[in-house]
C-alpha cells in the first residue's frame, strides 16, 4: 500500500456516502471499528450503533471535499489524517463545515482493506 492507495481508501468513503446506504458506508469499516462522528457526542462502537448513526447523517446528503491530507504507513496498516469540508443541507439550508479527520486502515482475512477507527471533529473555529 502507498500513500495515494490510502487516500483512495478515504476517497471512496467520501464517494460511499453519495450512495445513501448506511449499510453501504459501514460496510468500509471492520465490525470492531471504533467511530468517533463528526456530528454527535456518542461513540460508535458496534456495527447497529455505526448503523444508526449513518442513517441520520446521511440525511444531509453529506458531499465532503479533503483540503489538507497526510498518510502514515506503518507494518500493519496505515494512517490518513487531514482536514475536510462537508457540505450538507440541513432544516435550515445548506451549510458548509470544515471538520478534521483520522481514519486508521488495515487490511483484513480475504485482502480488503477496512476502517478500524474513525475520527471525525469540527474545526475548533466553526
Amino acid at each position: 500500500m502507498n500513500k495515494e492507495q490510502i487516500e483512495n481508501l478515504t476517497q471512496n468513503w467520501i464517494n460511499t456516502l453519495a450512495t445513501q446506504s448506511p449499510k453501504e458506508v459501514v460496510n468500509l469499516y471492520t465490525d470492531a471499528a471504533i467511530l468517533i462522528p463528526t456530528v454527535s457526542n456518542k461513540i460508535r462502537k458496534t456495527r447497529e450503533e455505526k448503523l444508526a448513526y449513518f442513517k441520520t447523517f446521511l440525511q444531509q446528503k453529506p458531499k465532503a471535499n479533503i483540503t489538507e491530507s497526510t498518510v502514515t504507513l506503518n507494518s500493519d496498516g496505515a494512517t490518513h489524517t487531514g482536514k475536510y469540508v462537508f457540505n450538507l443541507e440541513t432544516d435550515k439550508g445548506p451549510q458548509s463545515i470544515t471538520c478534521r479527520f483520522t481514519f486508521q486502515f488495515k487490511q483484513v482475512e480475504n485482502g480488503e482493506w477496512k476502517i478500524t477507527h474513525h475520527h471525525s471533529s469540527l474545526n475548533p473555529e466553526n
